[in-house]
C-alpha cells in the first residue's frame, strides 16, 4: 500500500491536524521550503512543509501560492504554525479547500525534521512491503505453473494477484487462457492492436477505461503469444516485475499450449462426429480413454453458426464459459464451419448459450428439445438443417425449433425479392378489364374467407353469381383454376407480401 497522509495522522508523536481536503493523499516524498515559488524544486506527490515566512501575515497571494502547488502536483501542505502565523491562514484554508489540496496544521513544538524523517520511514517501510509481497506472488506464480494445466492456473492467479484482467493468445490469436470470466470480451482488441502494431514488442494502450499492459511470450524473435494484463489504475513497479515473471514462466509452454488446445479440439471433435453418427458408445469409451467428460442424462444439442472472422472466438467464448465446463457440456467444431454444444437438460442451460452468442456479433444457432444421448443422430440434421438456414434477422439469437417456426417464411427472403415476386404473381388480376371487375379485391376477399361463397360474396356486398362471375374471369386471366391449393397459397402469400 502507498504512503498516504492518513499514516502520518496516525503518528500521534506528530500531533499533525488535517485542516482541509483528504486524508487518503498519496505521499511520494518530504520538502521544507518557505520560498513564495517553491515549485522548482519539488516533485510531484511531496509533502511541503512551510511556516509561510515568505508570504507575510496577511498576504493577498494564497489563492497564487494554492495554484502554483496544484500545477506542480503537491497533494499535501503542511503549515507551522507558532512562529510566522499564530494559525493556518483562513484564506489559504478556503483556497486549498476549493482546489483540492490537503493542509495539515504541523504545531509549533513538532520538528519539521520529524516530519520529512517519518515519511522517509514510511516509504521504506513501504518498500520492504511490496518486496515481500512481491516475492509472495512470485512463488504463487511459481506454484500456479506446477498445477495443470499451467497456462491457465498461471493466468488466473495473476489476474487475482493484480485485480485485472489477463488475457493470454497464441501466436494466431487463438484465445488459451482467460480470467475472469469478462476476461474473454477484450480478445478481439487485443487482436486488433496486435495486428495494427503488426509486432511482437511490449506495448500499453487503453481499453474502454482500462489501461492495458502487453507483452510477448517466448522469444522476441518468433513469439509464441502474447499476455495483456487490463485494469483501471497503470501498474506499479513491483507489480510489472510480478507480470514479467508470469511471462517467464509461460514462456516455458504457452507453445506447448497452443498445440495441446488444438489435440483437445480434435479429439473433440472425434468424439462428436461418433455420437452424430449414432456410435454412442464406442464415443462414450473413446471419450473415457481421451479423458473427455460427457453430460449425463437427457441432453440439448445446439448447432451454433458465425461469420468466417468470428467462428473462432464463438468457439473460444463457448469453451471458456465456465457454466458449460461445470455441467460437462462437449463444445467442438464439426466438418462444416459450426460450433456444437451438446449439454444436460438443465434449468438455465439455454440461457447461458444464449448469453455466449450475444458476445460473438453475427452468430446465431439453433438448439433442440430434450433427448437422450442415443437419440441425436436421429435429430441432427434437422437442427443443423434449421441452423444454416436461420435467417439474418435472428443474429444473435439461440432459437428453438418452435421459434424458428415462428420467425415464418417472409423472414428467409429479401423484402425486395419478396415484393417482385409478389407483384409478378397478381399482375395478371391488374389489368384494365380485371380492374372495371376488381379481380384484386375479389380474390383477395374469396381467400380470406377460406373459399367460402357465402361469406365472401356477403363480405363484397354483390350477388353469389357475379362473384362466381369474376373467380371465373380470375382463373382464366392466372391460366389455373382455384381448386389447385398451389394457386390459393401462392395468391395469398402474395398478398400478405404486400401487405405487410
Amino acid at each position: 500500500m502507498p504512503l498516504t497522509l492518513a499514516g502520518l495522522l496516525a503518528h500521534r508523536d506528530l500531533s499533525l491536524k488535517l485542516l482541509a481536503g483528504r486524508a487518503d493523499a498519496v505521499v511520494r516524498w518530504a520538502h521544507v521550503s518557505d520560498l513564495v515559488d517553491p515549485t522548482p524544486y519539488v516533485d510531484r506527490d511531496t509533502l511541503l512543509l512551510t511556516t509561510g515566512l515568505g508570504l507575510g501575515r496577511t498576504s493577498r497571494r494564497w489563492p497564487e501560492y494554492v495554484d502554483r502547488l496544484v500545477r506542480a502536483g503537491v497533494p499535501v501542505l503542511g503549515f507551522g504554525v507558532g512562529l510566522r502565523h499564530a494559525e493556518v491562514p483562513p484564506p489559504l484554508l478556503a483556497e486549498a479547500a476549493r482546489r483540492g489540496l490537503s493542509v495539515v496544521e504541523v504545531p509549533k513544538p513538532t520538528r519539521f525534521s520529524a516530519v520529512v524523517r517519518a515519511v522517509a520511514d514510511g516509504l521504506v517501510a513501504e518498500e520492504r512491503a511490496e518486496r515481500t509481497a512481491a516475492m509472495e506472488r512470485y512463488r504463487g506464480l511459481v506454484r500456479a505453473a506446477l498445477t495443470p494445466p499451467p497456462h491457465r492456473s498461471v493466468v488466473t492467479r495473476l489476474a487475482g494477484q493484480l485485480d485485472a484482467w489477463v488475457l493470454l493468445l497464441s501466436r494466431e490469436g487463438h484465445l488459451l487462457a482467460g480470467a475472469p470470466e469478462q476476461a474473454r470480451s477484450h480478445a478481439e482488441r487485443v487482436r486488433l492492436e496486435v495486428a495494427r502494431t503488426r509486432s511482437w514488442h511490449s506495448a500499453v494502450f487503453d481499453v474502454g477505461g482500462d489501461r492495458v499492459t502487453l507483452l510477448p511470450v517466448g522469444e522476441r524473435a518468433r513469439a509464441a503469444g502474447v499476455l495483456a494484463v487490463g485494469r483501471s489504475t497503470p501498474l506499479r513497479g513491483h507489480e510489472r516485475g510480478v507480470v514479467e515473471v508470469a511471462v517467464d514462466l509461460l514462456s516455458l509452454g504457452v507453445a506447448q499450449a497452443a498445440e495441446l488446445l488444438g489435440s483437445e479440439r480434435r479429439e473433440r471433435s472425434t468424439v462428436l462426429s461418433m455420437i452424430l453418427a449414432g456410435r454412442c458408445e464406442a464415443a462414450a469409451e473413446a471419450a473415457e480413454s481421451l479423458g473427455i467428460a460427457l453430460p449425463d442424462g437427457p441432453v440439448r444439442i445446439a448447432a451454433l453458426t458465425a461469420p468466417a472472422e468470428r467462428r473462432a472466438d464463438l468457439l473460444e467464448a463457448l469453451e471458456n464459459e465456465n457454466s458449460l465446463q461445470i455441467v460437462s457440456a462437449l463444445v467442438a467444431g464439426d466438418d462444416r464451419g459450426r460450433v456444437v454444444v451438446t449439454m444436460p437438460a438443465v434449468e438455465g442451460d439455454v440461457g447461458v448459450v444464449q448469453n455466449v452468442i450475444s458476445t460473438v456479433n453475427g452468430s446465431h444457432g439453433v438448439i433442440g428439445e430434450p433427448v437422450e444421448m442415443t437419440d441425436l443422430a436421429r435429430i441432427w440434421p434437422k437442427i443443423a438443417a434449421l441452423a444454416d438456414t436461420v435467417p439474418a434477422t435472428a443474429a444473435g439469437r439461440l432459437l428453438t425449433t418452435r421459434d424458428v417456426a415462428d420467425i415464418g417464411l417472409l423472414s428467409y427472403v429479401s423484402p425486395a425479392e419478396a415484393e417482385g415476386w409478389a407483384f409478378a404473381t397478381l399482375a395478371p388480376l391488374e389489368s384494365e378489364e380485371a380492374r372495371r371487375i376488381d379481380l384484386l379485391g375479389t380474390v383477395r376477399a374469396y381467400l380470406a374467407h377460406n373459399g367460402n361463397s357465402e361469406a365472401a360474396s356477403a363480405a363484397l356486398g354483390i350477388h353469389r353469381r357475379t362473384l362466381t362471375y369474376r373467380l371465373g374471369r380470375a382463373e382464366t386471366l392466372l391460366g389455373r383454376p382455384f381448386s389447385d391449393p398451389g394457386l390459393r397459397a401462392e395468391l395469398w402469400m402474395a398478398f400478405t407480401v404486400l401487405e405487410r
